[in-house]
């Protein structure tokens, strides 16, 4: 970091692509989205945990010693203001939040919140009352072993450094309640002391060639039919370039893991929050993937405003169809495919799930509008119902059938239907097989339907010695060769690849990091990649 400057403005660098921020001559315009992980309906009362905006594509600032951020803004009477120095970055997954480390000031009118976060548990807070001017200056100081927090130029709370932003790099967040706004004038980094240094880079995306020998070349080289996909999580995608390295290495398809999702694309009526869902296609183009968009009418991941009773405002109806046409629209010509319909049936059952919006309100029509919405918004791509437990012949793979011959029927735009494979093994259980599988899919092919693997992970649970590693790692080799075999499959995608980053983890650990996955927490190969690439080698 020699020769760089003392001090950086943290403003000229990219703020586009961040949800809810404008930037402008003035500075960023910053609005509340009101963005959050919202739990799942039999946990209904509890709170909404915020996952507020990161800004993953513009500045990363490295840290050395002694530093002062600064910061100048607009304040309008009786809005609020946060902003958050990440010194490692949380993980959100589809229902939980994992909470990494950072600093968080939190501005009002009449008072100022310090929160340190130290992984997981409640973070170490402080509060000052002080009335502010609707101008605020306010910084953050790391000096001699403190963390200090400065207003207007006075000193208004002090804490122990616990060493929060090491090891870097540092990212920055900024948030405002839903509704609310405010104007960050200037942002600035320097350094506070001869021997420390601050060194500030644009992000760049990392773009990788594929090797003659990684799962994506053999696919394209020997089975072509086939994409190699996987779910991808938008943090460590932008800030974890091996994963993004791996990523682009070995695999043609992505399906983003939550960042489509309506409680994260669709917060509020009329405000949509593109960034994280943009990132991820941006990625894929640079590295001539395909994206399968996941996923547009479900019953799960919706905002508050969508499932709340109360609501009078814009009919159901007419909420399920304006979000289609907007999302699918935005990215007409840019995602492949679809999960149009995800997961409409009880979780083991055959009857189809009646708590979600769409149905209370539309009954089972709400699938064939969804199916018509989006079709309509991009007729290239295709669309999907993708679910679990069917992958083989039972009550609930039966009501699917069912469910597709009859849509068929009615001309109502279907093209195919995604099997979850989300699967365990335990002494006690053992997965579908893969003859089960071909038996019970080979049906829905006669319909004239597309088949993907959509969602696989092999879980160990307690046991990852290498007698259940090879296990797995010849059961995810099955599933690829009937897959490979059978022209009407059209993707081999697992639900994440990694097991840093693995929807398996217990939210509560961050130590307990899954073992479901091709590749390990460090992003090495286990005998499961392996066994994918001699499959398609051969």
């Amino acid at each position: 970091m020699a020769g760089e400057p003392r001090q950086h403005d943290l403003l000229k660098y990219d703020w586009a692509h961040v949800a809810g921020v404008y930037p402008s001559d003035r500075g960023l315009r910053i609005e509340g989205l009101g963005l959050g992980l919202v739990p799942p309906q039999d946990n209904a009362g509890s709170p909404v945990t915020p996952t507020p905006p990161i800004n993953l594509r513009g500045p990363v600032v490295q840290v050395q010693g002694d530093v002062l951020f600064s910061a100048a803004m607009q304040l309008p009477r009786g809005h609020r203001a946060s902003l958050t120095f990440y010194g490692e970055l949380p993980l959100n997954q589809d229902e939980w939040r994992q909470e990494g480390h950072a600093v968080t000031l939190h501005i009002a009118e009449n008072a100022i919140i310090a929160e340190l976060q130290q992984g997981i548990g409640e973070p170490t807070r402080q509060e000052r009352k002080r009335d502010l001017e609707r101008n605020v200056s306010v910084s953050l100081a790391r000096q001699r072993g403190r963390l200090s927090i400065t207003v207007d130029g006075e000193q208004v709370m002090s804490f122990d450094d616990p060493g929060i932003l090491d090891p870097g790099p540092v990212y920055l967040g900024v948030d405002t309640v839903a509704g609310e706004y405010f104007i960050i004038e200037s942002l600035s980094v320097e350094s506070l002391d001869k021997e420390g240094e601050v060194a500030v880079t644009s992000h760049e995306m990392v773009r990788a060639e594929p090797t003659a020998t990684s799962l994506r070349r053999l696919a394209e080289n020997h089975h072509p039919h086939v994409r190699i996909g996987t779910a991808v999580s938008t943090i460590p995608l932008l800030s974890d370039s091996e994963y993004a390295r791996t990523l682009a290495t070995h695999f043609n398809m992505v399906t983003p893991e939550n960042a489509m999702k309506f409680q994260a694309i669709h917060p509020r009526p009329a405000h949509y929050a593109f960034a994280d869902a943009d990132a991820i296609v941006d990625f894929a183009e640079l590295n001539e993937m395909a994206v399968h968009g996941h996923a547009l009418a479900w019953g799960e991941a919706l905002p508050r405003w969508v499932t709340d009773p109360e609501r009078e405002a814009q009919p159901t109806r007419d909420i399920l169809i304006e979000h289609i046409e907007t999302v699918v629209g935005r990215y007409r010509g840019r995602v492949a495919s679809w999960d149009v319909i995800n997961e409409p049936f009880e979780p083991f059952a055959g009857e189809l799930r009646t708590d979600s919006p769409w149905y209370r309100a539309m009954g089972d029509t709400y699938i064939a509008v969804a199916l018509e919405t989006a079709h309509r918004a991009d007729p290239d791509a295709r669309l999907y119902i993708n679910d679990f437990a069917c992958e083989e012949r039972n009550e609930k793979s039966d009501a699917l059938y069912r469910l597709a011959r009859s849509l068929l029927a009615e001309g109502v735009p279907l093209h195919g239907i995604g099997f979850q494979l989300h699967e365990d093994m335990r002494d006690d259980y053992r997965p579908v097989n893969a003859q089960a599988f071909q038996e019970n899919v080979q049906r829905f092919i006669d319909l004239g339907l597309e088949v993907r693997i959509s969602e696989m992970d092999v879980n160990l649970h307690d046991d990852d010695s290498p007698e259940r590693l090879r296990a797995q790692a010849d059961y995810y080799r099955s599933m690829l060769e009937l897959a490979l075999a059978t022209p009407a499959f059209t993707a081999f995608s697992m639900w994440g690849f990694s097991d840093r980053y693995s929807s398996l983890q217990g939210w509560w650990d961050a130590d307990d990091l899954g073992n479901g996955l091709i590749f390990d927490s460090e992003h090495a190969p286990k005998p499961a990649f392996h066994a994918l690439q001699n499959a398609l080698a051969e």
